[in-house]
């Protein structure tokens, strides 16, 4: 921040960023009360549902209040009173001195309980057809219910999630964390599964929904829940079969699963392809069951004793 004083910071593009950050966080934690320092200065903030009130500088020097009085006064108040209820997406307002107010945007809003209105029977009848057009939103923390983390990966995490009365996997990239091309890298993901709408639900999850979270915190791919860890089973040779079928309806879009990188090389992509398919096959090998030979049968009138 410099020499600047806060409301200065504020009005450029990164201290907007900064702010909108911290914003993010509290709501979607649901907190009242939190802390932004840059060890010499330190502003307490408070949030009241969708609106946002910032402290006055307080330099590390200070000694009316010193800073860890302050501190230690914002713990007890968090303490006492933690919780806040969710905001919707939010647009900054501008302020006269060292407070600003962040409220939510009534379009924002209103198009938020609008969504939300939308029933689950719309919700399943985009699911029922694999060429249904998903189109890209602005989505709020009210928008997703999370329930736990599936994994995690290059681009971020992968939360399970209720959408609308449906459990998805949600793909999550925090774009303030995250390097550049990775939003691009989801971007593009995004047109791949468009281009293989038509075995959408047959060999690869839906795609369900797309677009900027938490006022352009995060950026978000929903997909259907298919299945579970192939660690977990064991496969007959028919289920190998249905999973190589699904990687060739793949290829026959020429598209390399796992991989959003463009190959105009066609008789490199076809090697590609094949290298491939060769992986999944030797993988699926380590699953399939291998019958027992029948050796005989044996009478249920028989019976074992044990003798010590």
């Amino acid at each position: 921040m410099g020499e600047q004083t806060f409301p200065e910071f504020y009005q450029t593009s990164k201290g907007k960023d900064v702010i909108q950050q911290i914003y993010n966080y509290m709501g979607g934690n649901e907190l009242r009360y939190g802390i932004l320092t840059t060890y010499d200065n330190h502003w307490f903030l408070r949030r009241e549902h969708a609106k946002l009130w910032i402290s006055k500088t307080l330099p590390l020097e200070s000694e009316s209040p010193p800073v860890l009085k302050a501190y230690a006064y914002l713990t007890r108040q968090a303490k006492e009173n933690p919780k806040s209820p969710k905001p919707q997406v939010v647009v900054p307002v501008q302020g006269d001195n060292d407070s600003r107010t962040l409220r939510s945007h009534s379009k924002s809003s209103s198009n938020s309980s609008l969504n939300q209105q939308q029933s689950s029977s719309t919700f399943a009848n985009q699911q029922s057809s694999s060429n249904t057009s998903v189109k890209q939103n602005n989505y709020s923390f009210s928008d997703f219910k999370f329930k736990s983390i599936l994994g995690e990966g290059r681009s971020g995490k992968t939360l399970l999630c209720e959408f609308r009365g449906d459990m998805i996997a949600l793909k999550s990239a925090d774009l303030s964390k995250a390097p550049s091309y990775v939003l691009e890298e989801m971007q593009k993901e995004v047109e791949i599964y468009k281009d293989l709408a038509d075995i959408q639900g047959k060999y690869i999850p839906k795609l369900i929904c797309y677009g900027y979270y938490g006022g352009g915190m995060s950026f978000v791919i929903g997909l259907t829940i298919v299945g579970t860890m192939l660690s977990d089973h064991k496969i007959t040779k028919r289920q190998r079969s249905r999973a190589i079928k699904g990687l060739e309806a793949i290829h026959k879009h020429g598209i390399l699963h796992n991989d959003i990188r463009d190959r105009e090389d066609t008789k490199k992509k076809r090697k590609l392809f094949d290298e491939e398919q060769l992986k999944l096959s030797q993988l699926l090998d380590r699953y399939i069951i291998h019958p027992v030979k029948n050796m005989g049968r044996i009478s249920k009138s028989r019976k074992c004793q044990v003798v010590s």
